[in-house]
């Protein structure tokens, strides 16, 4: 029996590795099959029952299937995005359809399962992978993106429509300039608000800011007139002149001042001289020398008598002494080395020399002053009103004021006098720069004006009234550096905070204010509204203690308005940031701006947000706003237009009004026993009793844009098709071998 036992057995591995040969061949068929899994071939041996241990024979083989459904295959890109993949455990779950009924699939309800995840949206809206089968997930409200349900169903997207949401939050994080680039800031006064980039609400008819804030107090405020010269003379100074006639004795040495002019004495003036000054007057400055035949030198007042006659007493000291006298005070007159005369003016008259014989003899002319040169310097404290410079005398302004003119300060006269000037409401041509200013900061209530070493005029408001001066002299007020009539409105005061910009005073608005950057909000309806924002510093810490550094934000409501109608709303929040440029109020995450309307669009009560750290005051060089985030959740009402599958699951709709939405989250189920799950054609598989029900969730992931391969592996499937061939061709040879022993045994017979 053992022959015939051998050959059955044989027979039954050539059936076994048949088996194994055609699951290798369906594994190399379906290698290029999206999320294929390949089907492995497990042996059994079949021992016969022997009741005798060393009687046991080795018995026959049966093949059996082995599932590889829980290996992974190799995941790839895909270029449709409703294309997917599982990457770990998990099952799509999928239906079937059994029919069609007007234009639209019938389903039996039964539930099957697969990895394979080549979905394309059909006609119907359905999604449906490459073997026919649909997709159940669970539908997403698209509003809230909660689910809706927790029961999987048949998901279908066709001619989805999403009504209008309106704006109900924004999302903002910016960092605002510690220092602002307004345009008002590039020419305010320093040390002021303005100056430092903020928004000054007496510059405004209506204060912008929030409703309830009480005007603030009164400051002073300063406005400068043109940089203004005045005249001024230098001081005298003293000239020498040197006559031309070198005086000589009669031996021709030259001649000093105890020379006598009695030609009749041994030493003397030289006669030449002598005789041509006898009997002439020489006059000096309206003063005159008299030379006469007598013998005695005379003074009267400034008038001299030289007596030039035999025993005169008289010498060239006596004609010196008669220069200075008629000069007058400070005139000199002295002989220099070489015996000519030399007169000196001094500094307090010139010396005027008539000509004559008298002056030509001694060689003598008109001696000049040096000095009195005009110049234009700045004006100062000390110049004077009016008048014209004199030599060593104080400045004047270019143009004087006059008896008579009036300067009118708020509405006050102040009156030029020629002199006299005993009231608040007087002063004296003769005054000068310094009275002038004291009396106008007594007539306006200011104190401190005053004039820079430039020559530039400043004056003060004072904080009793805003400050208004004109001059009935047009001439000596532009001499001043003021060239019309000067107003200044102090700083501070105005008006209670109203809480808006009106129409007319947005361009002083938009001058004290930076952009906080925009967004498009809707309203119920889905109407498109251009939501403007600003920024508007209220208070700087740089203008020292009591200060912080504290911001507005406003948001436009009419782009057109006009007069008294309000453009610009305040938001009625003090955003107000410490040293290190954190937020320290609000505290919270945001604020709430109520009653938002922008163009005649009502968008209700807008939630603001900022995130933790979101805004921030930090040095900025561009001193604008930096805008990182700005965000908001309302939108218009929409169409579907295409459908994607993103790596947490979700089908994620793109519609006609740029939304992209959650509208369903794809399902994964997962077995207790995966491997003995039931395989259907197209890559499903249908849940047995060895497997279990299917379990919903999973632990894989899916990931959009992309596909599953097959698990096969050619490589490893040749190589069992070569050990397949082989164990298919020993059983062969036992059958041949036991053949060949049957018919020796036949032949035996025979």
């Amino acid at each position: 029996m053992g022959i015939f036992d051998a050959m059955n057995t044989s027979v039954g591995g050539l059936q076994a590795q048949s088996y194994a040969l055609q699951n290798i061949s369906g594994n190399i068929a379906n290698s290029s099959t999206t999320a294929y899994k390949g089907i492995g071939t497990s042996f059994v041996d079949l021992i016969p029952d022997s009741s005798v241990p060393s009687k046991q024979v080795a018995g026959g083989v049966t093949a059996n299937a082995k599932a590889t459904i829980t290996t992974q295959g190799t995941i790839s890109g895909s270029t449709v995005a409703t294309n997917m993949a599982i990457t770990g455990d998990g099952f799509f779950s999928i239906q079937k359809a059994t029919g069609i009924v007007d234009n639209s699939p019938v389903f039996s309800g039964v539930t099957y399962y697969t990895r394979r995840g080549d979905f394309q949206l059909n006609a119907n809206g359905n999604l449906v992978n490459g073997a026919g089968y649909y997709l159940m997930g669970v539908t997403v409200d698209p509003k809230t993106g909660n689910p809706q349900g927790n029961v999987a169903t048949v998901l279908k997207f066709q001619n989805n429509f999403i009504p209008a949401q309106a704006t109900t939050s924004i999302q903002y994080a910016a960092n605002l300039p510690t220092q602002p680039n307004t345009v008002a800031s590039t020419t305010a006064a320093t040390g002021t608000l303005l100056a430092a980039g903020g928004l000054n609400p007496s510059d405004f008819s209506a204060n912008p800011l929030p409703v309830g804030t009480p005007p603030a107090p009164y400051t002073n405020a300063t406005v400068s007139g043109a940089a203004a010269t005045g005249n001024i003379r230098s001081a005298y100074s003293s000239t020498t002149g040197t006559g031309t006639v070198p005086l000589q004795n009669n031996s021709s040495a030259v001649a000093s001042g105890t020379t006598s002019l009695d030609n009749t004495v041994g030493t003397h003036l030289a006669s030449s001289i002598l005789t041509a000054l006898s009997g002439q007057t020489l006059t000096i400055n309206g003063n005159t020398i008299t030379f006469n035949g007598g013998t005695t030198v005379a003074t009267v007042g400034s008038n001299t008598t030289i007596g030039l006659g035999a025993g005169t007493t008289a010498t060239v000291a006596s004609i010196l002494s008669a220069i200075q006298t008629a000069g007058g005070a400070g005139v000199t007159a002295s002989l220099s080395a070489s015996g000519n005369i030399q007169i000196s003016s001094g500094t307090g008259t010139d010396v005027a020399v008539n000509s004559g014989t008298a002056a030509t003899a001694l060689g003598i002319s008109s001696v000049t002053r040096g000095g009195n040169v005009l110049s234009s310097p700045a004006i100062s404290g000390s110049t004077v009103l009016s008048g014209s410079a004199s030599a060593g005398g104080a400045e004047v302004i270019s143009s004087g004021f006059a008896a008579g003119d009036t300067i009118t300060v708020d509405g006050q006269t102040l009156t030029f006098m020629a002199s006299g000037a005993s009231t608040a409401n007087q002063i004296n041509i003769t005054d000068n720069l310094t009275t002038l200013l004291g009396k106008i900061d007594a007539l306006s209530g200011a104190s401190g004006s005053s004039v820079s070493t430039g020559g530039v005029i400043t004056l003060n408001t004072g904080t009793v009234s805003n400050l208004s001066v004109s001059s009935s002299n047009s001439a000596a007020f532009s001499a001043l550096g003021f060239t019309s009539t000067i107003t200044k409105n102090r700083d501070g005061g105005g008006t209670a905070g109203t809480g808006g910009v009106i129409g007319n005073d947005i361009s002083t608005f938009t001058k004290e204010s930076i952009s906080g950057g925009a967004v498009t909000a809707y309203n119920a309806a889905g109407t498109p509204v251009n939501l403007q924002l600003r920024w508007a510093k209220t208070d700087s810490a740089s203008l020292g203690a009591g200060h912080a550094d504290t911001w507005n934000m406003f948001y436009q409501s009419d782009p057109n308005a006009t007069g008294t109608t309000v453009g610009w709303v305040n938001t009625g929040q003090a955003f107000t940031f410490a040293a290190d440029g954190s937020l320290t109020s609000p505290s919270g995450s945001g604020i709430t701006i109520n009653n938002v309307n922008v163009s005649g669009q009502s968008l209700g009560s807008v939630s603001f947000n900022i995130s933790s750290g979101g805004l921030t005051q930090y040095a900025s060089t561009s001193g604008a706003v930096t805008i990182n985030t700005i965000t908001q959740n309302g939108y218009a009402a929409g169409q579907l237009r295409s459908v994607a599958v993103n790596n947490n699951g979700l089908v994620v709709g793109t519609f006609s009004n740029g939304q992209n939405l959650d509208l369903a989250q794809v399902s994964l189920s997962h077995f207790n026993g995966t491997n003995y799950l039931k395989a259907l054609d197209g890559g499903a598989y249908a849940a047995t009793e060895q497997s279990g029900a299917a379990i919903d969730g999973a632990s894989g992931s899916i990931s959009g844009s992309s596909l599953e391969g097959s698990n096969t592996d050619i490589a490893d499937e040749f190589t069992k098709l070569i050990v397949t061939q082989q164990a298919y061709s020993a059983n062969t040879k036992v059958i041949t071998t036991a053949n060949s022993m049957v018919q020796d045994l036949l032949n035996v017979l025979r």
